[in-house]
């Protein structure tokens, strides 16, 4: 006759197997599913990259030194800017302009294997230049911005930052110090686009900026009131 202590054992041992079988799949169907996708998009023929939505910046707007704008009209690299124009200043400008002969695109949280998937895979390499060009930029105009405000220049600085938003930069510095700004000059209507525009960032960022900026708006809509009263 069989043991019931040792049927209990067996049947435990079987549950047990079951439930780990079942974890295992569980699991390996996820995984499964990424290397099929990952194959599939290395699959993907080059495409044309002539329709995305390419970044240019507009040197003739923003506020360099006149001397750093003369310099980078012909050959010669922007690697010395103007005497005038103090070290901070004169580093920030001159990694904005080595960006002008790049091209540059925001592809702020979209995978390697979308874009495989969206372009081709041949074109991975160049893709994540692309990005990686946007990335020099959006920190290099956060920087130049904040300089700018240090040193009282807030006209420039905003020039500078809303640009940055502009091209949908995820920095929470550049939001905050914009909407600093903003609500000095009591211009509400601008805050509230700068969250809304917040609010569409394809980015991990996208909650911390917009909490930051609601609080802010929250303060500004109080200030606004009393002074209506």
């Amino acid at each position: 006759m069989i043991s019931p202590i040792f049927t209990t054992v067996v049947i435990g041992f079987l549950a047990i197997m079951i439930y780990m079988k079942a974890t295992t799949n569980r699991f390996n169907t996820g995984d499964d599913q990424l290397i099929e996708e990952e194959s599939r998009a290395n699959a993907v023929r080059k495409k044309s990259l002539d329709d995305l939505d390419y970044i240019s910046i507009p040197f003739e707007k923003l506020p360099f030194s006149q001397t750093s704008v003369d310099e980078n009209k012909g050959s010669a690299p922007p690697d010395s800017l103007s005497s005038n124009t103090d070290d901070v200043l004169r580093q920030d400008e001159n990694e904005i302009l080595r960006l002008k002969d790049s091209r540059i695109v925001n592809f702020t949280g979209i995978s390697n294997t979308e874009l495989k998937s969206s372009y081709g895979a041949p074109n991975l390499t160049v893709l994540t230049e692309y990005d990686q060009n946007f990335t020099t930029l959006v920190r290099a105009l956060d920087s130049w911005g904040g300089h700018l405000i240090e040193r009282g220049m807030t006209g420039d600085a905003r020039n500078v930052l809303e640009f940055a938003v502009e091209c949908r930069t995820d920095l929470k510095s550049t939001y905050l110090n914009l909407a600093d700004m903003y609500a000095e000059n009591f211009e509400f209507d601008k805050l509230d686009h700068l969250i809304e525009i917040a609010g569409e960032l394809n980015s991990l960022m996208r909650e911390p900026i917009l909490r930051v900026l609601k609080e802010k708006c929250n303060i500004n809509n109080l200030v606004k009131d009393k002074k209506i009263r």
